[in-house]
């Protein structure tokens, strides 16, 4: 590949149903438009993950699963090469929680949780729904993302539902940074699967740390993909200067597309 060209990736999340990378390649190609009509990179990764957050097939935004309580409970990040990290942990009535966490990137916060995220959300003019409404078509999947390079930026984000039926309290990776995300110079990295042992694994940051050491996109996802047992779900996305590379040890859905 590689070099300067733009590539993304996106995913409908480990356990999604491969046969739905339909959403994916949507998603793929309308953040490859943007990426090729000079969207900043953060921008551009949030508005491809947006698509997923509106497919009902996968778990996130409209798809996202209901908690123990009934209640629909979201995270979402984003962060670029740039060092741009924004994150909202538990919002509740909001459709893309990714835009949420775009805009905290540009705050002086890194991460906004709760009734507080929702606040922010309303202050911002985002519109509230009542996503409890939503009839998830989404069982046993989980986190959705993309990485994206420009050509000289790199940019990764992630939404998801959390698991359906946990506690409303529950937080997984997706909001901690280096767990289920990580962005610098050598390129972005986005995981899906079992937040826990994701967070624990500092999933993101170490596969990030083999791409700084020049290890190619698909040693890494070996690699990385090796820390977990069989019964922990778990996939990634890579993409560097030297390649691209998505996987998981159970069905993905997962799409990419590279452009002048």
């Amino acid at each position: 590949m590689p070099g300067k060209q733009p590539t993304i990736l996106a995913h409908g999340g480990a356990g999604s149903d491969n046969a739905h990378s339909d959403g994916t390649d949507r998603a793929c190609l309308i953040g490859l438009k943007l990426l090729q009509a000079r969207t900043p990179v953060l921008e551009a990764v949030c508005q491809t993950v947006e698509i997923l957050e509106d497919d009902p097939r996968f778990n996130a935004g409209t798809g996202s699963r209901k908690r123990s309580d009934g209640s629909v409970r979201m995270d979402a990040a984003c962060m670029d090469s740039r060092r741009h990290f924004g994150a909202v942990s538990a919002i509740q009535h909001i459709k893309n929680p990714i835009h949420i966490a775009r805009a905290v990137a540009d705050s002086e916060y890194r991460l906004l949780a709760g009734e507080d995220a929702h606040r922010y959300a309303l202050e911002l003019g985002f519109k509230e729904m009542d996503m409890t409404r939503v009839e998830s078509n989404a069982p046993g999947t989980d986190t959705v993302g993309a990485v994206v390079f420009d050509g000289e930026q790199f940019a990764a984000a992630l939404s998801t539902g959390g698991t359906g039926g946990s506690r409303p309290g529950r937080v997984g990776d997706v909001p901690l940074i280096g767990c289920g995300l990580y962005a610098g110079e050598h390129g972005a990295v986005c995981a899906t699967g079992h937040g826990e042992s994701i967070t624990l694994n500092l999933t993101a940051y170490r596969t990030y740390e083999m791409l700084g050491r020049g290890i190619v996109p698909q040693e890494a996802l070996d690699t990385a993909l090796g820390w977990f047992k069989d019964s922990q779900d778990i996939g990634l996305l890579i993409v560097s200067q030297k390649g691209h590379a998505g996987g998981s040890n159970r069905s993905m859905a997962w799409s990419t597309l590279s452009g002048d």
